[in-house]
């Protein structure tokens, strides 16, 4: 059984992505000339993280980590790492799907408001992965993401404590499960279900008929087997060795509770926290919920 923390939001959080009228316009129109057609792009958008522009709020946090070193990934893109902090421990910050590092700040000035020795005995390092801001590259997929990951681990060494939110989360544990990272612990927020369930919910959200979507997962299938789905969160969970603290909200409209419950009670060697009122990217900037994590991430054994 799941812990809950229960907050009172004034509003409901609007989605992530809240397709423009014209794109359902477009996608409509294209299905109902050809399906072809259609899923073409349906794949281009799938895998096209929507550029949100940084609040002012992360501003200082990322000036605060200096000039990036730009890492080129195994398909030839650049991205940048950031790094603040003399400690000879790793924390690595994990975005999500059109995220940013900065998106972290509010936890970690919390953490390091209880821990003001923490950049003495931590690194941390955040990225921004391909397609994502500061990146090159227009699109990118999941394992893309966790080969940030494990090019970082590589350089670094492994992540004392990783710290992730939505796919960043599937991410972490594929590149534990698929490319050699190694993590000591992780805090996962907001976890992503199935691929095959985020291919359903990212067509509803656009309008785009069965048919474009039975396309998309033959695109999956092709890049990634017929098993596509084991690479997802529920899929890793049961197999998981890491000391893991999951959490998820129960007003999340991005990555319905469904799939976090999947993820959190099913985590071997985990913790799970479920709450209420902060919705998908709130949940990042909640005090009571940052020092749940505090107390998990550096106060047990």
């Amino acid at each position: 059984m799941a812990d809950t923390l229960k907050n009172n939001p004034s509003s409901h959080e609007q989605l992530s992505f809240a397709p423009p009228k014209a794109m359902s316009v477009y996608a409509s129109f294209s299905q109902s000339i050809s399906t072809v057609w259609a899923a073409k792009i349906a794949w281009k958008w799938f895998l096209t993280p929507y550029a949100f522009k940084i609040p002012k709020r992360e501003l200082p946090f990322e000036v605060r980590f200096g000039a990036p070193e730009l890492f080129t990934h195994e398909n030839g893109l650049k991205f940048p790492v950031y790094r603040l902090g003399t400690g000879t421990k790793h924390l690595l910050l994990v975005h999500g799907w059109a995220g940013r590092f900065s998106q972290f700040h509010m936890l970690m000035d919390f953490i390091e408001q209880k821990y003001p020795d923490l950049l003495k005995e931590y690194t941390l390092t955040g990225f921004n992965a391909v397609a994502h801001r500061g990146a090159e590259g227009k699109s990118t997929m999941m394992p893309e993401i966790g080969t940030c990951i494990a090019q970082i681990t590589s350089r670094y060494g492994p992540a004392d404590l990783l710290i992730a939110h939505s796919i960043g989360c599937n991410a972490a544990m594929h590149a534990t499960a698929q490319s050699g990272a190694v993590i000591h612990k992780q805090v996962l927020i907001s976890p992503p279900g199935r691929i095959s369930d985020m291919v359903r919910i990212f067509c509803s959200a656009l309008g785009f008929n069965d048919k474009v979507k039975a396309r998309i997962v033959v695109n999956l299938k092709q890049s990634f087997g017929e098993n596509f789905d084991s690479f997802s969160a529920p899929e890793l969970a049961p197999k998981n060795t890491i000391p893991t603290l999951v959490i998820h909200d129960t007003d999340d409209r991005d990555t319905p509770i469904s799939m976090g419950r999947e993820v959190g009670q099913n985590m071997n060697n985990g913790t799970y926290i479920e709450t209420s009122g902060l919705g998908h990217r709130r949940i990042l900037r909640d005090a009571r919920l940052a020092e749940q994590i505090y107390d998990w991430s550096f106060n047990e054994s």
